[in-house]
């Protein structure tokens, strides 16, 4: 990164998706902490005719680029991508892209390290491949796969099951994938620790992965959020036992795997992962004492 002028002035971070649930949740965790400075663009000036002016006369550090992961299928990604290269390419900062193990078809029978070639052959994977290839072609630059996150913001896939829990509705997902579920407030941790690094020195760079420790199949991290559910809604005890009796066996499937090796980020970063199911739990209690 750069050299350091003075030590004690705040990071400058240039964060692209400052209102997606990554972005938000960037912008909550160091509320109180004096070492980053924030820089956040509208949409609609990152896709307007002139956002290269735009963010020419901004100073900042370095980028982060949160918006990829929720806009990759928007008509005008492709507009972004332009800023995306322009970011790579025009501006002397190193730029870390947030993108998703969902650029893998998840046939590999392990979880996958960052030497594995993107295979999925799905708009949304082809999009993002397409731009972490803008982002990687500066060699300063960095790509973070994460996989299944959480956060219970939005449209957030532990929301919409609680939601579905007390409308009575079946929850009838298909049960055809092993992931690693992960917060994205342990995601945020992940991210500062890498740009602090790099401010300071580190010179580290290329794709990394990160997601929380142990697999679980889909409807493994349905029946963990039902459990949990189960101790503020009666519905939920329902949900417990319709689950098993919808369900069958593992092995009748074909599963995918959408997990991630997570061994190079702490070889590099001494970034260790930490497990989802204590943070799962406290945010189903936090949701449902929120009502």
């Amino acid at each position: 990164m750069n050299t350091v002028q003075n030590i004690n002035a705040p990071i400058r971070i240039l964060l692209l998706g400052s209102n997606t649930e990554v972005g938000s949740s960037l912008l909550q965790l160091p509320k109180e902490r004096s070492e980053f400075e924030w820089l956040c663009p509208e949409e609609t000036i990152l896709l307007g005719e002139n956002a290269e002016l735009e963010l020419a006369a901004m100073q900042f550090d370095v980028v982060i680029d949160a918006l990829s992961l929720r806009y990759a299928l928007q008509d005008d990604y492709s507009a972004f991508q332009s800023v995306l290269n322009y970011l790579s390419n025009k501006v002397e900062v190193p730029l870390l892209m947030i993108s998703s193990a969902r650029v893998f078809s998840g046939h590999k029978d392990a979880p996958y390290s960052e030497t594995d070639e993107p295979d999925s052959t799905e708009p949304y994977a082809q999009a993002l491949v397409k731009a972490e290839s803008i982002v990687l072609s500066n060699p300063k630059n960095i790509v973070l796969r994460t996989g299944w996150l959480f956060s219970g913001q939005g449209d957030d896939f532990v929301c919409r099951t609680l939601g579905l829990i007390q409308d009575g509705v079946n929850l009838a997902y298909k049960d055809d994938l092993i992931g690693s579920p992960t917060p994205i407030s342990d995601l945020a941790r992940v991210i500062f620790s890498m740009v602090n690094q790099g401010h300071y020195g580190s010179t580290n760079t290329g794709i990394y992965h990160y997601c929380c420790a142990e697999e679980i199949s889909w409807i493994g991290l349905v029946e963990a959020i039902v459990a949990t559910s189960g101790q503020f809604d009666p519905k939920a005890q329902v949900e417990v036992e319709a689950i098993g009796d919808v369900f069958p066996d593992v092995q009748d499937h074909v599963m995918r795997r959408q997990s991630l090796s997570c061994r190079r980020v702490f070889n590099h970063f001494g970034i260790k992962q930490r497990p989802w199911r204590s943070k799962l739990r406290n945010l189903v209690k936090e949701l449902y004492q929120a009502q």
